[in-house]
């Protein structure tokens, strides 16, 4: 049913769930809401069409608003009715905790978006996957922290750091792929995820307390050659980590960092200078061998804890 004036209306004998609506005009928030048989999810031509505006579900209502931005007194903290939302491009940043313990399966922010802040998204434990676009170079701490059914996450190119438990305790989350951009990764930034493997890029230059401890799942692991210290507990009970290779750059590895990685076998590090070792950094590991290269200094028969062998 095409818009008409209420003089124009006449009563409908069939309805097209897809188009037809009732429309709900709220003069006192300055937004229309409309009710549809079938809201969800939005056509392309839909999304287009209200793009600048922001637009939502809740409890099968259909809300558009003109947002700039989203915090956390824009009625979405601690929505259990909320389903989808669709962020305008006339929105430049969600601030701390705007979407904090909601119920939305699904969230598209458009190009215009900055920043998310601290708690952003924390423990919308409905939401599967989410997009973060290139424009947003800022993502604060917790941002999406038990988000416990989130999948897959696309980052952003451009941000430079990963901050502390970003996506700590989403215990769906089996893959992420790590732009180049990311210096620094914050601590617990992983810690108890399902990540099957990572790979940390050249970029990074640290590795801080826990960030992929208590993994069960984590098998693979790839330290890029830009890492220099590797923090405490950054590994610990990851046990299903088979074998860890440390890069030659690295001078510090921080205590517990492999405690209790019950089925680490190999443990190779190419430093030819010994890295300082916290303390029990190997503690609890089945490996009772570590590899260094042939010449290297600083090592002495046994390093924490480990038979020192002279091959690589």
């Amino acid at each position: 049913m095409a818009d008409k004036k209420i003089s124009q209306l006449v009563e409908l004998t069939s309805a097209n769930a897809a188009t037809d609506i009732l429309p709900v005009v709220d003069t006192s928030a300055g937004e229309t809401k409309k009710i549809s048989l079938d809201n969800l999810p939005m056509s392309d031509a839909a999304i287009e069409q209200s793009y600048p505006y922001t637009t939502d579900f809740i409890s099968g209502t259909k809300r558009t608003r003109d947002l700039t931005t989203i915090d956390n007194t824009s009625g979405y903290q601690y929505n259990r009715s909320l389903t989808s939302v669709y962020v305008g491009s006339n929105v430049t940043s969600i601030d701390d905790a705007a979407f904090e313990n909601t119920s939305m399966t699904s969230i598209t922010i458009p190009d215009t978006v900055t920043s998310i802040g601290d708690d952003g998204l924390i423990d919308c434990d409905n939401l599967t996957e989410i997009t973060i676009p290139n424009s947003v170079t800022s993502i604060g701490s917790s941002a999406f922290r038990y988000c416990s059914s989130l999948t897959s996450v696309s980052l952003p190119y451009g941000i430079t750091s990963l901050s502390d438990s970003i996506f700590k305790s989403c215990s769906s989350l089996t893959s992420i792929t790590i732009p180049d951009s990311v210096t620094s990764i914050g601590n617990g930034a992983f810690q108890l995820t399902g990540l099957n493997s990572i790979t940390i890029p050249d970029s990074v230059t640290s590795i801080n307390t826990r960030v992929f401890s208590d993994c069960p799942s984590l098998t693979s692991v790839t330290i890029g050659d830009g890492v220099t210290s590797i923090g405490n507990y950054s590994f610990a009970s990851c046990s299903s980590l088979t074998s860890i290779t440390v890069p030659d750059g690295v001078t510090s590895i921080g205590s517990g960092s492999f405690y209790y990685c019950t089925s680490l076998a190999t443990v190779n590090c190419l430093a030819t200078t010994a890295p300082t070792l916290g303390f029990g950094v190997f503690s609890g590991i089945l490996a009772t061998e570590i590899h260094v290269p042939v010449g290297a200094t600083g090592y002495g028969a046994t390093y924490g804890g480990l038979t020192v062998v002279f091959d690589l």
